[in-house]
This record gives structure tokens, C-alpha cells and sequence, in this order.
């Protein structure tokens, strides 16, 4: 009985290998950045999936239907609760709502419109994501222009619009 409470529990563990190896990296190696730590600390919590899933394989005599089964639902599990873990931090990092209500949370006496908008310049926030793109090397820029350049964010991209779609019914907040 305890032995299925711990084989059922084995994404939320993984999850939690994730979410602690990625801090430690993020902490120990800053430079590196923080999406690198989020992706390094989601495959080294999916390594550790499939090391507990081997060991449960190996405990038992054969192969069972059901350890493909479970395999399979944990697997999923992982890459649903790893993928919220993303959208989590994403979320605190990049979102400009969360930053301007931490903006007003410190500033006691409130602020201004004008004074919101002095630190959401548009184009400093564009130049400082092509910042990031090129630093990263998603884009690459060539005479004057950018281009594609690791497209995994790109593919990452174009798989949640997807899910909007096939979910919402519509690929942005805009349609």
C-alpha cells in the first residue's frame, strides 16, 4: 500500500528535484541565466523520473502493461506540473502587471501616470528583449535586421498558440 502512495508520488518528487536544482544552479552559476537554470533543473528533474520509473521496472520480474501506463501518466504529470513551473516564474520575471503593483507596493505615496510610463518606455523594453534574444542567441542580427537563430523558443512559442487554439479558440488575447 505504501509502495503505490510512493510510486504515485514520483512527479510530484521530480518536480520538486526540478524546482531545487534549479534554484542551486541559478544561485551558483548567475551568468548563465535564468531560463538556462529553468531548462537544466527541468532535465535534470525528468532524469530523476526515469531513474525512479527504471528502479520500479527492475523491482518487479517483467514488464508490465501497467508499468508503460504509469510510466506514461507520470511522464505527463512531470512535463504538465514542470511546464506551470516555467509559466510560475515567468510570471513574477516578466509580467509588467506583476512588476507595477510591485512598483506601487513600495512606493508609499503612490504613483503617477507619467511616472509608470517613465519605466515602461516601450522601446527601452523592446531594445532590451532583443537584448536578451541576441545574448541568448534566438535571434542573430545581420545588417541592420534580426533572424531566427535558436529556434527552440520559437517552437516553443508556436506550440502554445496551438494549445490557445485548440483550448480557446483563438491564437492571442487580441482575437
Amino acid at each position: 500500500m505504501v509502495y503505490d502512495y510512493l510510486k504515485t508520488a514520483i512527479p510530484i518528487f521530480s518536480l520538486a528535484i526540478n524546482i531545487l536544482s534549479q534554484i542551486c544552479i541559478f544561485r551558483i552559476f548567475p551568468k548563465k541565466g535564468l531560463l538556462n537554470s529553468v531548462f537544466l533543473g527541468f532535465f535534470i528533474g525528468l532524469f530523476i523520473l526515469f531513474v525512479f520509473e527504471f528502479c520500479i521496472v527492475l523491482a518487479q520480474p517483467t514488464l508490465t502493461k501497467e508499468n508503460i501506463a504509469m510510466l506514461t501518466v507520470h511522464l505527463l504529470t512531470y512535463v504538465s506540473l514542470g511546464y506551470c513551473y516555467f509559466h510560475f516564474i515567468n510570471l513574477g520575471e516578466t509580467a509588467r502587471r506583476v512588476r507595477i503593483l510591485r512598483e506601487l507596493s513600495v512606493a508609499p505615496g503612490g504613483l503617477s501616470l507619467e511616472g509608470i510610463l517613465s519605466h515602461y518606455n516601450a522601446k527601452e523594453i523592446i531594445e532590451l528583449r532583443l537584448q536578451r534574444l541576441l545574448a541568448n542567441g534566438q535571434i542573430i542580427a545581420k545588417e541592420d535586421k534580426y533572424y531566427i537563430g535558436k529556434p527552440l523558443m520559437l517552437w516553443m512559442a508556436k506550440i502554445v498558440v496551438a494549445f490557445k487554439f485548440i483550448l480557446l479558440g483563438k491564437k492571442s488575447e487580441f482575437d
